[in-house]
């Protein structure tokens, strides 16, 4: 079984501009188009979700803003404390380099923080507009992955020609022009780059660099020719957790279960996955501390950690017996109406009997004193408890 992941160049759009000005062309990443589809259609999703489930979405919709510069700013000053700490504390003007690289943990650990104080400030429910974001999350992080995987951003260990059996290989993806697995695409969408191959297939040096599509070796080359994706890995993961929230949200759940399930999902597929990232570009943490201890990649560091809180809350969430709940749905017209004119006759008698004397003999009561109110339908709710409704209306 070999790699069915054709090579491709690094997408980049080139977009011709009128004569007279200082560019002659646009560059637009394919990495950037990706990124920003999922921003706008992660968000779409937690709005519609929390539409139906009788949250406010434009709250969510002014979060995605702080989100856009929550991933930046954490993404880059993680890439920096992360992957090149040494570089970037000896020259601090760096950290405003946003361009340079970015970290998802760093981003994860800025936006998890960014998103709960946000609801907290705006009195909003916590823990059902958590799980809003993580359906939201879910989708947008499925095509900021597909742009990773279009840069070729995160290449894995490298593949031999003569080494590509085998089903852990499947999903991989050619790093040089392969005969019969190569996707030509126009030049007007890709970068041009002197050198052809990215990642492990450019650890032979420079002799062998490849200047033209047209110059590629067979199947059975005995150097690297393919490699791991890690982003187009976590593209599929992050695929997979959606339509696994999909089929868990048509029955009833605990406010919180959907971003604290994603942490438990996540964690441990990161930890196995980083273990095909090469040591050249993912340094090894602690490595050599013990015998046969070959260290650990600050993604894996992070990993843990996401999947440790989640886990602790995830128990803690199931053992507090937070009510479960339905998609809110409104019910048909006649029957909200009925609902309603229910409550108004139930109002009606509550307040004729507050008014009437405690008995025959008792003094009359001043006009200006009016009596106790009752107490709201929603004193002591919790929360996680969806918007109030009429009792009939958990029937529909």
């Amino acid at each position: 079984m070999t790699p069915v992941m054709p090579y491709f160049e690094r997408v980049i759009f080139h977009i011709p501009l009128p004569s007279g000005l200082p560019l002659d062309h646009l560059e637009i990443h394919g990495f950037g188009i990706l990124v920003a589809l999922g921003f706008l259609l992660g968000g779409w999703l937690a709005m519609w979700r929390a539409k139906r489930q009788g949250d406010d979405p434009e709250a969510i919709n002014r979060l995605i803003g702080w989100l856009v510069v929550g991933t930046f700013v954490g993404g880059h000053v993680g890439y920096g404390l992360m992957y090149k700490p040494a570089e970037y504390l000896a020259e601090p003007i760096r950290f405003l380099y946003v361009w340079e690289g970015l970290s998802s943990m760093g981003g994860f650990l800025v936006c998890v923080p960014l998103t709960v104080y946000f609801f907290k400030r705006y009195g909003l429910r916590l823990w059902a507009n958590l799980d809003h974001m993580a359906f939201g999350f879910a989708l947008g992080w499925f095509f900021g992955r597909l742009g990773c995987t279009v840069a070729h951003d995160h290449p894995g260990v490298g593949i031999r020609g003569d080494n590509l059996s085998g089903p852990v290989n499947l999903l991989a993806k050619y790093c040089r022009p392969v005969e019969g697995w190569t996707a030509n695409l126009p030049a007007w969408a890709v970068e041009g780059a002197n050198d052809l191959r990215w990642g492990p297939c450019q650890d032979s040096g420079p002799l062998d660099a490849v200047s033209h599509i047209s110059q590629q070796v067979p199947l059975d080359h005995p150097g690297i020719i393919a490699a791991h994706d890690m982003g187009f890995y976590e593209a599929l993961l992050s695929l997979a957790i959606l339509i696994l929230f999909l089929i868990l949200d048509r029955f009833p759940q605990v406010p919180g279960l959907y971003p604290l399930l994603l942490g438990v999902i996540y964690g441990p597929s990161r930890l196995a996955m980083d273990m095909l990232r090469p040591e050249e570009t993912d340094g090894r943490w602690f490595s050599g501390v013990l015998d046969g201890f070959s260290g650990f990649t600050a993604g894996q560091a992070g990993a843990f950690l996401i999947f440790a809180v989640s886990a602790v809350f995830l128990v803690q969430r199931l053992r507090a017996g937070a009510k479960p709940y339905w998609l809110a749905q409104a019910p048909p017209p006649d029957e909200a109406d009925e609902a309603d004119e229910a409550d108004e006759a139930d109002e009606a008698d509550e307040a004729e009997e507050a008014t009437e004397p405690e008995s025959a003999t008792a003094q009359p009561v001043s006009d200006t004193t009016s009596p106790d109110p009752e107490p709201s339908s929603n004193a002591g709710s919790s929360e996680d408890d969806p918007p109030a409704e009429p009792e009939d209306r958990s029937k529909t």
